[in-house]
């Protein structure tokens, strides 16, 4: 049972029970609460900023997916030495020797490399989503042909057949898209929660953390969660839109959809969990 007066709310006394102000250490476990409601807040505050910084560059990279999509050959350049790589907005040719490939096949998790011996500017390490069809028949030793567009090496070629690498702009759009919407959730969390937590440190304190805050906790989790599905979604658009700039807007909207659906979900579950007789809506449940 509690009663407010000037300095808040503060528990009825009885009998011969003491107020909570009155008990030994209470001061230091307001400070403490709300020391950690203005870490959260700050850490809130710097996250915000961050996304939105992340928002505003998605156009960069979008124009990069699309000035790769319509780059064109060049000329042979791989034999010069000490050529700058990065910059070139033509799929430039160059020439590397094969030192090692790894090709592990497994159920959960698989590894396709190659590693190279090439001009400055070649990475030394190329990964592939599969062994074919060029990887499987490199043997070190083996000359091979490197795509190279700016500072990415886009595919290899051996024998007249050709592979792409895992090094190209595709899909970082929504990569990047997905990591801002996760920052921009985790952010506004812990704004809100730091925010209460700062302003209710002693009510906190006395009572324990409010019902809503295992609730936030547990959406802020799958709200983030969901930009993987979401990322997933819209680079699968990309790959055969006409526009790069589909990917993102199909990542945003497919997590909102998502992130809505599960607000919903999480407030008709906790409307129910209160709801339910035997429940018990004691001291904590009336706050």
């Amino acid at each position: 049972m509690t009663r407010r007066n000037g300095k808040g709310r503060q528990p009825v006394r009885r009998g011969n029970a003491r107020s909570f102000n009155e008990l030994p250490g209470t001061r230091g476990r307001v400070r403490r609460r709300r020391l950690w409601g203005v870490v959260a807040l700050v850490l809130g505050l710097n996250l915000l900023p961050v996304s939105v910084a992340g928002f505003f560059s998605l156009p960069d990279l979008v124009e990069e997916v699309r000035a790769f999509r319509s780059a064109a050959e060049c000329g042979d350049l791989g034999e010069a030495e000490g050529q700058e790589w990065e910059g070139w907005d033509c799929l430039g040719p160059a020439h590397a020797t094969v030192r090692s490939v790894v090709i592990k096949k497994k159920a959960k998790s698989s590894e396709f490399k190659v590693f190279l011996n090439g001009p400055d500017g070649v990475p030394d390490e190329l990964s592939f989503n599969g062994d074919s069809p060029v990887l499987e028949f490199l043997e070190p030793g083996d000359r091979v042909r490197v795509t190279m567009w700016r500072h990415y090496a886009v595919a290899i070629t051996h024998d007249g057949l050709t592979q792409a690498t895992n090094d190209d702009p595709e899909g970082l759009p929504e990569v990047s898209t997905g990591l801002m919407l996760v920052l921009l959730t985790a952010g506004g969390c812990l704004v809100w929660l730091g925010g209460h937590l700062t302003v209710s440190a002693r009510d906190v304190a006395a009572y324990g953390p409010p019902l809503f805050y295992p609730a936030l906790g547990r959406g802020a989790v799958w709200v983030s969660l969901e930009a993987v599905p979401a990322g997933l979604a819209g680079a699968a658009v990309s790959r055969f839109a006409e526009s790069p700039a589909a990917g993102p807007v199909v990542t945003a909207g497919v997590w909102l959809v998502l992130a809505l659906v599960t607000v919903l979900v999480l407030l008709r579950r906790e409307f129910l969990r209160r709801e339910a007789p035997g429940t018990g809506r004691g001291r904590r449940a009336r706050r």
